[in-house]
């Protein structure tokens, strides 16, 4: 079954097209089961400090419900599911979780695009690049405490971190990060949207480890336009990508959404 779990919105300021858009492009395509999974919101302490990438907390409900609408409109065509994509801060989870629960979600992915907290001294963006082995180990340990709060239902972009030290360094702590997701069933994302703007993700070395690991993964087109959805020909060339390593995606019903933590 053709699936997408990583779709965008124009509220995180950082995508276009209206939510109706992207449904119609997924059923063009012959995709079966489409995700919603905006940037969450996230709550900070530091009053003055305002991330303008991410979707606004007062539009969340409006968001929910245009999600709920074309799922029960678009029931017979297509299965859409509604989601957050979002990074696991220490400090501000406990609010965050409570924030979202009332929305009653199907499911959420952990995009670690910060190391740290966002808003605090120390945090940096993890696909930046020019940070040594400590940054490396704090990626792979705050993804790791994320995942142990059991409502991810997979990674995204998971080789997002820009390492460019020691390649033996880099392959025991992705090894480590990679067990851990094996050991508590929780696939990898092969991100299209990083593979079609030729960014430092997909990691070859990555994916190595991964096939040598043995892990569960899925294919995420990460749109951010509803266009995207109907590049079949870079889906293509990610999933023959990664049938080179061994690797077939696994079906959608393989994947664990995780909601009853939600």
């Amino acid at each position: 079954m053709k699936y997408n779990l990583h779709t965008h919105s124009f509220r995180c300021n950082h995508a276009a097209g209206e939510d109706r858009e992207y449904v119609e492009c997924a059923i063009k395509a012959g995709i079966k089961v489409l995700g919603f999974s905006d940037h969450c919101p996230q709550f900070f302490p530091k009053r003055d400090y305002y991330s303008f990438f991410r979707m606004f907390p007062e539009q969340a409900q409006e968001y929910a419900e245009s999600v709920r609408a074309l799922q029960k409109e678009y029931s017979a065509d297509i299965k859409i599911l509604l989601g957050f994509e979002t990074e696991y801060y220490p400090k501000t989870y406990d609010e965050f979780i409570s924030f979202v629960r009332p929305l009653k979600l199907d499911y959420m992915i952990l995009g670690q695009h910060f190391v740290g907290n966002e808003y605090d001294e120390g945090s940096y963006y993890s696909a930046l690049g020019g940070r040594g082995k400590k940054f490396l180990s704090q990626y792979v340990n705050q993804v790791k405490e994320g995942l142990d709060k059991g409502v991810f239902t997979y990674i995204a972009h998971p080789d997002i971190v820009n390492f460019s030290g020691d390649k033996s360094f880099y392959r025991r702590k992705m090894s480590e990060l990679c067990r851990y997701a094996k050991e508590r069933d929780i696939p990898l994302e092969f991100n299209l949207l990083g593979y079609e703007n030729g960014r430092n993700y997909p990691n070859p070395e990555f994916w190595d480890i991964a096939a040598e690991t043995g892990n569960k993964v899925v294919l995420g087109y990460d749109a951010h336009s509803p266009e995207v959805l109907l590049h079949g020909d870079s889906a293509d060339t990610c999933l023959s990508i990664l049938k080179s390593y061994g690797i077939t995606t696994i079906d959608f019903e393989e994947i664990t959404l995780r909601n009853e933590k939600l």
